[in-house]
């Protein structure tokens, strides 16, 4: 059944078209991911689609039958707004009944004693209209978000714990599609992994815009991508994505170096000058300048880069016997660590277990009760927090970039200048001379990004860096991270993200206790069964000791398989490289390109863990 109906809908915002003449629609068989770009218009079309959004040109024809339950990016509610009247805002008759019970049981005065005949009608109600698998369903869910004090102002929440009540309001609802904005932001890995979970049992009609590359990959069936104003479908996960979209690219390639070629000779054409033309065809010019504009807009996907870092000295940053509490919550207890050169540090736990707390102790941004942090003379850090500072509105992009390097040195020693170094971090050229105040969030946050790397640090932190960014901005800064000769210390909820860019892991449990691991997020997770809070597991526990955790050295087996995996991958990047010349055959037919698109992918799929299994044995190798 056809739940809603998108025709030739186009959409303009700040005098900035963002997508033009789209058509689709969405089945409630539909599990769709949307991805593009920052501010190419993602969460415009979901709330155009949801209706929260006036329709400027073509429409957008909604069924009968469609109940819509809808998490925005950032979700609102009222000044003294209690959680209970925040999730359960329902305007339902059977919300309603489960609202008065809540409030009736006691759900909104725990000292107040319920009235049990009120009580006793509700109760009646609720079992004549069936309420109670519904209210049992609720509790579960807000069992399973962590959510179990129901008299909590939502102003006083934290980030996460709004974002956690934001999706329980979405999920109890009655709906038969549900579209949401960015889902993992804000919120734990546990989380993640239980919502991921819940999305793949479920079997309504689902809409979301998010980065996290494993859950469009796990729940999804088809991708729908805005670029350059245009909407691109492609059936299947995020994997199958990647293969056609491959594709697309390499055509998209073929066609730009095809106009180079035309431009070349079109430009000694034009450059002979009035004279050399006469008689020429006046089209013949207009075509030279078409090709142009062609050329212009075919962008690269992706770029990378490394800018050059101040070397790091002997002593690089040492932490001593480090306690911090919040209150009465112990925090960190005990904490010792020293960074050695090429620490890629990633930090994980559940919501308010003391994550940005370590970030800024180590940063030297706030002091612990006790113990030292000692940082080497010629660390320079470089610090990416949730917020970033206020950035100069009025300035314009390129400006701002200029103050910090008015030339960029690459690593290879190679320069760039303020706007070549945009642009090879996808900055739009439209964008190089507009004042920052008309930038997205996603753009501005991109451009404090780009301004902290120009300071020249070599110990880089992370605290949340995935909320705001684009898949590509994503994947080029984890180029970036992997390439990076310094230290590197991440807090992320984004699992993909910490696999490519860390191999060593600190686990918080939120009472003060530190675990290391030595590996990836995924096989932590894994090993941990993903349903159960970080705590404590005997591996490797930090016992407050100067010494750093030491990662293990490599077993016999380990050398071994060291030793023939560069072979390996060898072997298999030489079978990519022949499937990308046979998709550039005019004679394959449908059923070989299906076939050659799976293979493709599969084989992507095993380089990209020969190469994370060849970084954590050359980390044991070193």
């Amino acid at each position: 059944m056809n739940l809603v109906s998108v025709k030739e809908l186009s959409h303009t915002e700040g005098g900035r078209s963002l997508f033009n003449d789209i058509t689709f629609g969405i089945d409630d068989d539909s599990r769709i991911a949307l991805v593009g770009r920052n501010g190419c218009g993602k969460s415009t079309l979901l709330r155009l689609i949801a209706g929260s959004k006036e329709v400027e040109g073509g429409a957008v024809t909604r069924n009968r039958e469609l109940k819509c339950a809808f998490l925005e990016q950032s979700p609102s509610f009222k000044g003294d707004e209690l959680i209970a009247d925040f999730i359960l805002a329902g305007d339902s008759e059977e919300m309603r009944l489960i609202k008065e019970y809540e409030k009736v049981a006691g759900g909104h005065a725990k000292d107040s004693e319920p009235d049990l005949d009120e009580m006793s009608k509700l109760m009646s109600e609720m079992e004549r209209l069936e309420c109670w698998s519904l209210e049992n369903r609720i509790h579960s869910i807000l069992t399973e978000l962590g959510i179990f004090d129901l008299t909590l102002k939502m102003k006083n929440l934290s980030g996460g714990m709004v974002k956690k009540a934001a999706i329980a309001r979405t999920l109890v609802l009655d709906a038969n599609l549900i579209i949401l904005d960015e889902p993992t932001n804000h919120i734990d890995i546990i989380t993640i992994n239980w919502l991921e979970k819940y999305l793949k049992n479920n079997k309504k009609a689902l809409l979301i815009v998010t980065h996290d590359r494993y859950f469009m990959d796990s729940i999804c069936n088809k991708i729908f991508e805005i670029d350059e104003e245009k909407l691109f479908i492609y059936d299947g996960n995020y994997s199958d994505y990647l293969g056609f979209k491959a594709m697309r690219t390499s055509a998209k390639e073929k066609e730009a170096d095809k106009i180079s070629n035309i431009l070349r000779n079109e430009a000694e054409w034009i450059k002979r000058g009035p004279r050399a033309r006469a008689g020429k065809d006046k089209k013949r010019t207009e075509r030279f300048f078409d090709l142009m504009d062609r050329r212009e807009s075919v962008r690269p996907e992706s770029a990378s880069f490394g800018v050059e870092s101040k070397r790091l000295g002997g002593k690089i940053l040492e932490i001593e016997e480090v306690s911090h509490s919040w209150g009465s919550l112990d925090l960190i207890k005990n904490f010792s660590f020293g960074f050695k050169k090429g620490d890629r540090l990633g930090i994980v736990g559940a919501n308010g277990s003391g994550k940005s707390t370590l970030l800024d102790i180590i940063s030297g941004r706030l002091v612990p009760d006790s113990g030292t942090v000692d940082i080497g003379i010629n660390t320079k850090i470089g610090y990416y927090d949730q917020h970033s500072r206020e950035l100069p509105n009025a300035m314009k992009v390129a400006e701002y970039i200029k103050e910090t390097a008015e030339v960029i040195k690459l690593k290879d020693g190679s320069t760039l200048s303020p706007a070549m170094f945009l642009e090879l971090f996808l900055f739009p050229k439209n964008l190089m001379y507009t004042e920052i105040s008309n930038l997205s969030g996603g753009e501005k946050r991109k451009l404090y990004l780009l301004n902290m790397l120009l300071t020249n640090p070599n110990l880089l932190i992370f605290d949340e860096p995935t909320n705001d960014f684009d898949i590509q901005t994503l994947s080029i800064l984890e180029d970036f991270l992997t390439d990076f000769s310094g230290c590197s210390v991440i807090v992320s909820h984004d699992r993909f993200f910490l696999d490519r860019t860390t191999d060593f892991l600190f686990i918080l449990d939120g009472k003060g206790g530190v675990t290391g691991f030595s590996g990836d997020v995924t096989t932590y997770y894994s090993e941990e069964k993903a349903d159960k809070e970080p705590s404590a597991t005997g591996k490797e526990e930090n016992t407050g000791r100067k010494t750093r955790t030491e990662k293990k050295g490599p077993s016999f087996k380990e050398k071994k398989e060291f030793e023939a995996i560069e072979d390996e991958i060898s072997r298999l990047e030489q079978q990519k490289d022949k499937l990308e010349q046979l998709f550039a055959s005019p004679d394959l037919d449908t059923e070989q390109l299906s076939a050659n698109t799976r293979d493709y992918e599969k084989l992507n799929l095993e380089i990209e863990k020969k190469y994370s299994r060849w970084e954590y044995l050359e980390s044991l190798n070193s």
